[in-house]
């Protein structure tokens, strides 16, 4: 049956105008230019939004996921009155991207991500949204696989929209660059994201409540600077990571998922760790949970828990990874 508010918002609406360089493995590619942005996008999809270079898109920013959308999760209201259904924006339009590879071009590289919807999907319910990020020197294949200890794609099949992304010349910090260029390659980034979230809470219904990023090696860090920089991401599980971001220019405090082989444990490692359980108002004393070898830090912020665990191995993302992950982030969104 038809939902009435559904029918009442198309009658109103109708007629109306319009860390080192051996961090992951695999072949890279690069892009290159500094042209002005221009946006397009393969397999029919719709055209991603144009932003300046370092600057965030509407409704993305560290000012807020949310901005004046309406679309914080609970029910809304057009400009008609017509009462909204939760979600974003986009659980207001059929489906417009397709599951699969993505091309646009912005701040003068060519860009791509591959999108994976779950089996199920509708926009009927709106759904959370994982960012999985590869390893510096990897690529999408990292976390687009199937079977093996990092399919994620079967862990959510039926639970999450999954957007696996792609680095600059598939390394999200360039060891071999100048150290001083790296902070400009952070704003690239994160305009990266901040783009794709824009596009995806358009065209896709997502719970922008429920948003997450994991990451093994320097995706692991660089989903740390997403879950320092930006304040739409709730929650980060990552490997083998260390700290990209000043501190300073932290605007959020997400909860954490992080662990460390015990072969590659280091300071870096560790004060990544630290850092993200300080954030979350953890004492540093903890309690052993589920899985073996992980434990829960005591005292944490109801809203940012931080967990890590220890694995025997080195630097690699371990067994345990993507089941813990799973459970950590369904601690938020089936608690909604």
């Amino acid at each position: 049956m038809v939902d009435a508010r559904w029918v009442a918002l198309l009658l109103l609406l109708s007629g109306c105008p319009g860390e080192p360089s051996s961090e992951g493995s695999g072949e890279s590619s690069s892009g290159s230019g500094t042209s002005s942005t221009s946006s397009s996008t393969t397999q029919g999809t719709t055209p991603v939004p144009s932003t300046e270079t370092g600057g965030s898109t509407s409704g993305s920013s560290s000012d807020g996921a949310d901005g004046e959308t309406g679309t914080s999760g609970e029910m809304g209201s057009s400009s008609t009155g017509v009462e909204l259904p939760p979600g974003s924006p986009g659980c207001l339009v059929a489906q417009n991207l397709a599951d699969g590879e993505h091309q646009f071009m912005l701040d003068g590289y060519d860009r791509r991500y591959i999108l994976r919807l779950p089996q199920n999907y509708s926009n009927e319910q709106p759904w959370p949204l994982i960012f999985a990020l590869h390893g510096n020197g990897g690529n999408t294949g990292y976390w687009d696989g199937m079977g093996g200890d990092r399919d994620i794609r079967s862990a959510f099949a039926e639970d999450a929209v999954i957007i696996v992304a792609e680095a600059i010349d598939n390394r999200w910090r360039d060891y071999d660059a100048p150290s001083d260029t790296w902070p400009e390659r952070i704003e690239l980034e994160l305009n990266y994201f901040d783009t794709i979230f824009e596009t995806v809470q358009n065209e896709l219904c997502i719970d922008v409540d429920n948003v997450f990023s994991m990451g093994f090696s320097g995706g692991g860090s660089f989903s740390g600077v997403l879950g320092c920089r930006r304040d739409y991401i709730r929650a980060i599980a990552v490997g083998g990571s260390v700290i990209y971001f000043e501190p300073e220019q932290c605007v959020s405090a997400p909860a954490a998922w992080i662990t460390i082989g015990e072969m590659e444990f280091n300071d870096g490692r560790a004060a990544f760790r630290d850092f993200f359980r300080d954030l979350g108002d953890c004492e540093e004393s903890s309690m052993a949970t589920d899985p073996e070898g992980c434990v829960v830090y005591d005292g944490c912020d109801s809203l940012t828990p931080v967990h890590y665990c220890s694995h025997p191995a080195g630097h690699m993302w371990p067994s345990i990874g993507v089941d813990a992950t799973k459970a950590f982030f369904e601690s938020f969104y089936l608690a909604d």
